[in-house]
């Protein structure tokens, strides 16, 4: 009686634990639902170290591309930090995804129309964009590494032969029938066998747990597509169809990766033990392991075109959720020619919380003159993402944006190169003569360049002269440079060929006040001496410096 009240309240136990555990995951299941739904539209809160980076961008990696934005444009306008703030993506694949978009400038007009439905399909029907994420929430992050890479280092394992292992088993075979001849000489056989196969085994298996997890991502992504084909794309047939046809091809895997899926598992059921000592003998799930290596390796591009399928749909929904988090966003429109006028409906900073916005229309390049702090920078850089995020996600921060398909590069936020022995002066020239060489190349669009402060690593005398001639040289028909200088002579120089605009700001009390707004014409005043007095230089300093300025501008020789 007393054994079978403790069975009884073990089993009971047993049950109770099921059902909480059960009850609880649908209640996080409907916590993070409602969280969906409750932040949609709002800034990510989201921390990303250099090193995530590093897993994000190797699907941008993978993928060979003619045009891209290259590493100095993109640390130039900080795209990490553009990126941060969109990224809604609930796994691994539409965050690399989104990231490869990004880098990725569009340069046909007819790129853009499935983008721009599949986006406006998912802002519009909340519960498919949820049920959506739900699925690509359960798929998940791929860890600590990229699924690219996960893959690759399967190349790490070699030669994945089972010829050893049917070896070890038919071994195991024969001493066991020798059992049935001669006792001592099979005990003593299989013994040997025993041995052998287990040792074998237990080192085979520590060296292989690593790429456990890849196969484990690589099932998870099988039954997301298998999942999100079968409701969620209703606007999207060919993605319906497109992700189905995936997951028939890769079945195969699915169907082989439940033997494989039980080798890190280790809940002491004692017929999982049983089933342990049985592969230690037999080597089976070591076979099994083997089998699935050779079918990813086989079905590598099968399983790489998943990923960005899915990482596609996961990209979309968190464009969808970027638009909603902006102050005001526009879909831009675009014109294919290499004279097409840029024209930007106040556009603003997305990094920006509290922005300025600005407008112009353009049909050649811009020169902007202000003082330090006055918002030069700051335009320039919301020119450009505004530029890079139209022929990406279709989206600007703006109330309306119209352009061409550019090309766009940039030479702003640079520094010296330490590891390459380069100073300040010749990593601005690199920078500089890429631009250049892009502009002598016939291509189809048109060329956007910024520069900011061209040539200021050298004096003042040659860089005038050498900025002129290099700003004259960028002045062509198919391309625009928006540039600024604090050099007013340069917008002298260059009047025939670029428009004045400039920032200004009022000292007034001791303090400086700068309103941000983008003004026709070059600077007409000078406030650099006066700000030293503002931050609390002696009257000394600047009395003193104003006469200098003052002297100069008279006669032309400093004194």
């Amino acid at each position: 009686m007393d054994a079978i009240i403790f069975l009884g309240l073990t089993f009971s136990v047993i049950i109770f634990v099921m059902v909480r555990g059960s009850i609880e995951e649908k209640q996080n299941k409907k916590r993070y639902e409602a969280s969906l739904r409750e932040e949609y539209g709002q800034f990510p809160d989201k921390e990303y170290k250099e090193e995530d980076f590093e897993n994000i961008t190797r699907l941008f990696a993978y993928r060979h591309k003619e045009y891209f934005v290259d590493d100095i444009t993109w640390n130039d306008l900080n795209m990490n930090g553009i990126f941060a703030l969109m990224d809604h993506t609930q796994s691994s694949s539409g965050a690399e995804y989104l990231y490869d978009m990004l880098r990725t400038p569009r340069l046909m007009k007819d790129a853009f129309e499935n983008l721009e439905e599949h986006i406006s399909y998912f802002q519009r029907e909340e519960d498919k964009r949820v049920a959506v994420q739900m699925k690509l929430h359960a798929l998940g992050r791929s860890g600590r590494f990229s699924i690219f890479d996960y893959i690759e280092y399967l190349d790490n394992l070699g030669d994945v032969s089972n010829r050893k292992h049917i070896f070890m088993l038919v071994a195991l075979i024969v001493s066991l029938v020798m059992l049935f001849f001669d006792v001592i000489i099979g005990v003593f056989v299989l013994l040997v066998v025993v041995a052998v196969n287990m040792t074998t085994y237990l080192r085979e298996k520590t060296s292989i747990a690593p790429y456990l997890t890849s196969f484990s991502y690589i099932m998870r992504l099988i039954q997301c597509g298998d999942s999100i084909s079968e409701d969620g794309l209703d606007e999207m047939p060919e993605y319906k169809e497109e992700l189905k046809k995936k997951v028939v091809k890769l079945a195969v895997v699915r169907r082989n990766y439940g033997a494989v899926a039980k080798m890190n598992s280790s809940s002491g059921n004692p017929l999982e033990i049983v089933f342990d000592y049985i592969n230690m003998l037999t080597h089976i799930d070591i076979m099994r392991f083997n089998r699935m290596v050779r079918l990813v390796r086989e079905y590598k591009e099968e399983i790489y075109e998943l990923v960005e399928t899915i990482g596609y749909i996961d990209a979309v929904i968190s464009i969808g959720a970027f638009r909603e988090s902006l102050k005001t966003y526009c879909v831009p429109e675009f014109e294919d020619g290499k004279e097409v006028t840029l024209c930007i409906k106040d556009g603003y900073h997305p990094s920006i919380s509290n922005p300025v916005v600005n407008s112009f229309s353009q049909k050649r390049g811009m020169l902007v003159t202000g003082s330090n702090a006055s918002g030069k920078s700051t335009f320039l850089k919301m020119v450009a993402i505004n530029a890079i995020l139209a022929q990406t996600i279709h989206t600007c921060a703006a109330s309306s944006y119209h352009g061409g398909l550019y090309k766009i590069f940039s030479s702003m936020a640079l520094r010296d190169d330490l590891m390459a022995g380069d100073s300040y002066y010749i990593v601005e020239i690199k920078a500089l003569k890429r631009i250049m060489d892009v502009a002598e190349e016939k291509g189809e669009n048109p060329l956007l360049c910024f520069v900011d402060e061209v040539l200021r690593g050298t004096n003042t005398v040659e860089r005038i002269a050498a900025s002129a001639q290099i700003m004259e040289s960028l002045a062509r028909k198919g391309l625009f440079c928006f540039a600024a200088t604090h050099d007013i002579e340069l917008t002298h120089l260059l009047a025939e060929k670029y428009d004045n605009y400039h920032f200004e700001e009022d000292v007034k009390d001791g303090d400086v006040l700068f309103s941000y707004r983008l003004l026709d014409g070059r600077a007409q005043t000078r406030n650099a001496i006066k700000l030293l007095k503002v931050i609390g230089f002696s009257d000394e300093i600047t009395e003193c410096a104003e006469d200098r300025a003052q002297r100069f501008l008279r006669t032309g020789q400093w004194t």
